[in-house]
Order: structure tokens, then sequence, then C-alpha cells
């Protein structure tokens, strides 16, 4: 009787502990990363609400796989033009720690190009043109900082599918930032993931003859009470007195905590 009780005991310590954790990751060997939805399920399990994004992540012994599907065309131009980053904490917090950037941020020469929404942001060997071969390793036991995409071990694709998806791939070995291989020590540890698609500000000239309002006043058209201002429409925008307009765009990011699978 002892023993079963204490057997119970284990067994909901031992379920607890997983629940909290969060859920373990599938199990992959067969990724290939090029930026096409072949290996995964067609419709990928997990969707991100704030940013509609879906995405699976998974690992083998030796990799961590992720891929994201992104479908509204301005989160596409977004990640085009401001920046992806995907964050790995061995230590389940949600805190910056290692870290790709892919694609890296348009120079502004390129931000001033009008990206037709018809058509494709980025091309590969199937039809897209990267607008930049490199990426950004943060926090890697090898050499970090920017870094061509070529001959990098962290392996990157982004690629536009059928539906004029963005499909984006990213291969992530663990000996570059954790351990040489799993093993059963690791089926307990618990890792936490983010995904930020960088958001910027941008400026613009202003009518008038200052940024507090085309009469010089603080309450005048287009001054902090009135259209345009502060107080009016458009509450993501703000005035600067050397007339020119501020617009942010936020970032979108999501995290989840996961448990690696370990066979």
């Amino acid at each position: 009787m002892k023993n079963n009780l204490l057997t119970l005991l284990l067994s909901l310590v031992f379920s607890s502990t997983v629940y909290a954790a969060g859920e373990t990751l599938p199990y992959k060997t067969d990724v290939t990363v090029d930026g096409i939805n072949k290996e995964w399920s067609p419709r990928l399990p997990k969707f991100d609400k704030r940013t509609g994004i879906n995405y699976s992540v998974a690992n083998d012994e030796k990799k961590l796989y992720f891929i994201l599907r992104i479908a509204d065309e301005a989160t596409q131009r977004q990640m085009v033009q401001n920046g992806m980053e995907i964050w790995i904490n061995t230590l389940g917090k949600k805190k910056k720690v290692t870290g790709v950037t892919f694609p890296l941020a348009m120079t502004k020469d390129l931000k001033k190009e009008k990206i037709d929404p018809k058509q494709p942001p980025l091309q590969n060997g199937q039809g897209m043109i990267l607008l930049n071969r490199e990426l950004i390793l943060t926090g890697f036991l090898l050499e970090n900082g920017k870094k061509s995409t070529l001959n990098c071990p962290v392996r990157v694709s982004i690629t536009r599918d059928d539906s004029k998806c963005m499909v984006y791939e990213v291969a992530v070995p663990f000996n570059t930032f954790y351990k040489e291989m799993l093993d059963q020590s690791d089926a307990t540890v618990k890792f936490c993931i983010g995904f930020i698609i960088r958001g910027v500000e941008t400026t613009s000239q202003e009518n008038g003859m200052n940024g507090m309002g085309s009469q010089g006043g603080m309450g005048g058209p287009g001054g902090m009470g009135g259209p345009g201002g502060m107080g009016g429409p458009g509450g993501m925008e703000r005035s600067s007195q050397q007339g020119t307009k501020v617009a942010s765009v936020s970032d979108k990011i999501f995290w989840f905590k996961t448990l690696l699978n370990v066979k």
C-alpha cells in the first residue's frame, strides 16, 4: 500500500512538472531548410493570435528547427524592411540570451524603394532575391556578430508559397549554443523561445511654419489639440518642433515555453 501511494505521488509530481514546463516539442529528423513546407504539417499546428502567425518548432538530438508561415502582407513587409529575431533561453525565461537576426533590417536606401504588395518581397533560387545575405548571431558559443548566410552553421531560408504566404525556416545546431548532442538529462530542461518582428519609427515633413501648428500655436490646426496632433486622430503619430511627423510601428512579439523531445 505504501509503495503504491509513493508511486502515485511521484507520478503526480512528475506530471505537474511537465505541465508547468509546457508542451514537448515534436521530434523531427527530416527537415531541409529551404523555405518550403514539405516536411511539416500542411497546416502548422501553432497559431499566435496577437501576430497572426502560424508556426511550429521541433528538435532531434542535434538541432532545433523553426518554421513560420505569415499570410498577412503588412507583416511580411514589416519583417523584410525592419528585420526578424529568434531568441532561445535554455533557462526557461523570457529573456534574450541566444539570438538569430534574419533578415536584417533594410538600409534607408532600400526602404525608400516601393515594394509592390502583389509581388514577393523576397526571392531566392526559386524566384526570390534576398535583399541581404547576412544574419547576426548573438550569445552563441561560436564567433558572434554579422555573418554570411552561405557558410553559417545556423541555416536560414525565406520563400513565398503559391498562396502568397511567407515561409520562414531556421535550423540551429545545439552544439552552437548548448551542448554537442541531447541526452536523457535534457528531457526535463525547459526552453523559452521568442519571435520578434521589429517595428520602426518613420518620419515625414509636415506642412506649416513649425511642428506645433500651422499658426505656430499649441491649439491651432495640426497642433497638439488639433487634427494630426497628439490629441487628434492617429494616436501613433506625434509632431516635433522641427516640422516632422513620427509614426511608430510596434514590434510583433510572442514567447512560449517548451520541453525538448529526447529519444
